[in-house]
């Protein structure tokens, strides 16, 4: 089935992202000299750069394990469940987290409210995609009470 594909797909490319996560953050540290050296702004921010990834790096995994285990759920066929409304909610609190994080460093860059506003915007998405999942499940289970 085209679905079971595209289901297994977002499952590998979920694991696939983790790995590259974790990857950064070995890489972070030189990517930061090397912003460092290639900025034509004088004051050096290498230090709330890190800082600021590393607190959204672990954002970030955890968020990818969080879309791992919702992925896990809709390939079992566990959909409209409260686990998966519990996910959608946690996964849509970390979005507000980066987003909080990313404000305070475009402090440093204003640039990085691309990124606050992209964070906040998933936030809100999740948001609804979670009330939509919560009304669902209400209505599962009051039809699983009718005869």
């Amino acid at each position: 089935m085209k679905n079971d594909r595209s289901v297994k797909f977002t499952s590998l490319s979920i694991k696939a992202a983790l790995v590259l996560c974790v990857v950064s953050l070995f890489v972070m540290p030189y990517a930061a000299k090397l912003y460092r050296d290639m900025s034509i702004q004088a004051d050096d921010v290498t230090v709330p750069l890190l800082i600021t990834f590393y607190i959204c790096a672990a954002v970030g995994i955890f968020i990818l394990i969080m879309l791992d285990r919702l992925v896990n759920n809709i390939m079992k066929g566990e959909v409209f469940t409260e686990d998966n409304v519990r996910y959608l909610r946690i996964l849509s609190y970390s979005c507000f987290v980066i987003a909080f994080v990313t404000l305070v460093f475009a402090h440093f860059r204003f640039l990085a409210f691309i990124v606050t506003f992209a964070a906040f915007f998933f936030g809100l998405i999740l948001r609804v995609i979670k009330n939509c999942f919560t009304e669902a499940v209400r209505l599962r289970e009051e039809n699983d009470y009718t005869i």
